[in-house]
């Protein structure tokens, strides 16, 4: 029995794991992040503490490219320019983060993502208001209210678990105060199921990465176990805080997307709009040319 395994093992996976290094041992040093994820340290290149982590975070690079491309193409505004440039913030912080275990490239990935966030926080809070003035304070309120968080995250209370909280309670706000916006600002019934349907499929993809997220974090020794007995490529696939990632980053996409039209709704040039669907998903919100003013 033992050579029949052995023997499928050797036809199906031609490399191999390796050991996992101790913290002293990996390129990039000792792990100085408060959190070290799953995937076993260095046991596929010595440059990459979680190279399967760490390498999924590309496909934020290639969909907030696209994002920015087609922002300033399709005049969204600023505000998804700065979207976009910081999904590819988030990326990045996510890349090294999970490329070293350093504190620093944690508190990047991190941090980010509750920046990146509060942004279009503000925007979607801001946009029904007439006055400049309380729109500079929706900004300024938002923007204390993240400095205070940063203070706090990094000095007194660095537990994950508050910037975790803090992510989700930005989100269901966002969340909550766009469904509203559809109610009040698109008219046709059909294009509102679709725009319920577009954010449900986000909150989705948010949602059933998270999901397998937990799966890795609870059972993390079984899955190394798993991991190992099937050994490389095939190992990979259950590497599922990398499917965080992967899912993470088409959630995201598919929000900003959603928000571009319903921006697009809200100013009333929604006929001046069409979505184009690449790879069988929504992928780019394209200004028609021919009705272009």
């Amino acid at each position: 029995m033992n050579t029949l395994i052995n023997t499928l093992k050797t036809i199906l996976s031609p490399f191999q794991y390796g050991e996992p290094k101790l913290n002293d041992d990996g390129y990039w040093g000792p792990v100085t992040s408060t959190i070290d994820w799953c995937e076993e340290n260095y046991v596929i290149s010595k440059y990459f503490a979680e190279i399967i982590n760490s390498t999924t975070n590309l496909l934020f690079f290639k969909l907030s490219f696209d994002l920015l491309k087609s922002s300033i193409i399709n005049k969204h505004g600023i505000i998804f320019i700065f979207c976009s440039i910081g999904m590819f913030t988030v990326g990045v912080g996510s890349f090294l983060f999970h490329m070293t275990l350093r504190y620093e490239f944690q508190l990047m990935d991190e941090l980010s993502m509750i920046y990146v966030t509060a942004l279009p926080f503000a925007y979607i809070y801001s946009i029904e208001l007439k006055s400049t003035l309380y729109k500079t304070l929706i900004y300024l309120i938002t923007s204390i209210v993240i400095i205070i968080l940063t203070l706090i995250y990094c000095s007194i209370y660095k537990n994950p678990a508050l910037h975790q909280i803090s992510y989700g309670i930005l989100n269901f706000l966002i969340i909550f105060k766009s469904l509203n916006l559809i109610k009040n600002y698109i008219k046709l019934k059909k294009d509102k199921i679709f725009m319920y349907k577009l954010i449900s499929f986000a909150i989705f993809e948010f949602l059933f990465g998270f999901l397998i997220w937990n799966l890795d974090t609870f059972y993390c020794f079984s899955l190394i176990r798993f991991r190992r007995f099937i050994d490389l490529p095939f190992g990979i696939l259950i590497e599922f805080h990398g499917w965080w990632h992967i899912l993470t980053g088409l959630g995201i996409f598919h929000f900003i997307i959603y928000n571009q039209l319903l921006n697009i709704y809200f100013k009333g040039l929604e006929n001046k709009y069409e979505l184009i669907w690449k790879y069988g998903i929504p992928y780019e919100v394209r200004l028609i040319k021919d009705k272009e003013e």
